[in-house]
């Protein structure tokens, strides 16, 4: 059905958006035998698109027009012919396309693709949560309408739950041909995880991958468009593995987020194998739990002076007491 060959030189790098699949992709482009190209964007697309009529096949709607065999044979094509003429140009062993969302069609694109190689990146969901909303926020502010998973908590929570849960699905479907890099680890330990990368593929490490914002990219001119620069700039595109800045979410999110968004995902073991982190100590909750009570009764005391005062201002003689009940109540955050 497929090219074994040529399924051999793809690798397929996702995971949630703002998870580091760039930097992953800019390190894999910076290798002399791997070329990153651009997000080519569609490929979920193309196996959605396979996933229906396979449906539809199913349910004996277009059998006698083709097979199961026949719509991926046909999907197998697509996907090399729109892929490869491109890699083929630069004279590369592999071709690396990353788009974020190629991690949601893992499982599909193992069973299309045998021999690829696929690269699942994941990253503390606190920070890609922080990461979303900023990214939301400058698109609000350019006047462009945001992605639905940076436009709140709740949706980007969903979101990368979503992603999540399909990489780690893959990669236990096929350990050997799934490799999971922690974002954190890559930018602390380069070296280390990129000859973990070069073993994975088979490949002889080179010391270029370290230095990814040296090399010009295929890749920057749609992820850094100047129209918007919602994603990145120019700067932050080309940059080289920096750990300085892994625990700027603390200092972005709240108490209150950084505790739901931690309850949302401590249920996932693989993360905890991974080494995160999802503890929360006695000191935060109560801090919370605190502020969380104090602001309902700021909000309930308002709402029993608005409503009450005028009732009370009726009776003769109270001003002493109502001023004494409503002593806390002009308090403010």
């Amino acid at each position: 059905m497929v090219d074994l060959n040529k399924s051999h030189k793809l690798i397929f790098v996702g995971g949630a958006p703002r998870s580091g699949t760039t930097l992953v992709q800019n390190m894999l482009d910076s290798h002399p035998l791997i070329f990153g190209g651009p997000e080519f964007l569609h490929i979920p697309d193309c196996i959605n698109l396979r996933n229906k009529l396979h449906y539809s096949i199913s349910r004996e709607f277009i059998d006698l027009f083709c097979s199961y065999d026949d719509i991926d044979r046909h999907m197998v094509s697509l996907i090399e012919h729109l892929l490869f003429p491109l890699a083929d140009l630069q004279g590369c062993k592999f071709l690396s396309e990353k788009t974020p969302g190629n991690v949601l069609v893992f499982c599909e694109l193992i069973e299309l693709f045998p021999q690829a190689h696929f690269i699942h990146v994941v990253r503390d969901p606190r920070a890609i949560v922080s990461s979303m909303l900023l990214a939301g926020k400058r698109a609000k502010e350019k006047g462009i309408k945001p992605a639905a998973y940076t436009e709140n908590i709740t949706n980007g929570i969903a979101y990368i739950r979503k992603c999540f849960t399909s990489g780690f699905t893959a990669s236990k479907k096929a350990p050997h041909k799934v490799l999971t890099i922690g974002y954190e680890r890559l930018v602390k330990e380069p070296a280390k995880e990129t000859k973990k990368i070069c073993k994975f593929l088979g490949l002889e490490w080179s010391d270029e991958m370290l230095t990814p914002g040296d090399k010009k990219h295929l890749g920057e001119k749609a992820i850094t468009s100047k129209s918007d620069e919602v994603w990145y700039n120019a700067k932050t595109y080309y940059r080289n593995p920096d750990s300085q800045n892994i625990g700027k979410w603390k200092r972005q999110l709240s108490i209150a987020r950084q505790i739901r968004i931690t309850t949302a995902f401590e249920d996932y073991g693989e993360l905890k194998q991974l080494g995160y982190d999802f503890s929360i100590d006695s000191p935060t909750k109560v801090k919370h739990i605190l502020n969380i009570n104090y602001i309902i009764f700021l909000r309930l005391s308002q709402k029993i002076k608005k409503y009450l005062a005028p009732l009370l201002q009726r009776i003769p003689g109270f001003g002493r007491i109502r001023r004494a009940l409503f002593f806390f109540v002009d308090f403010k955050l």
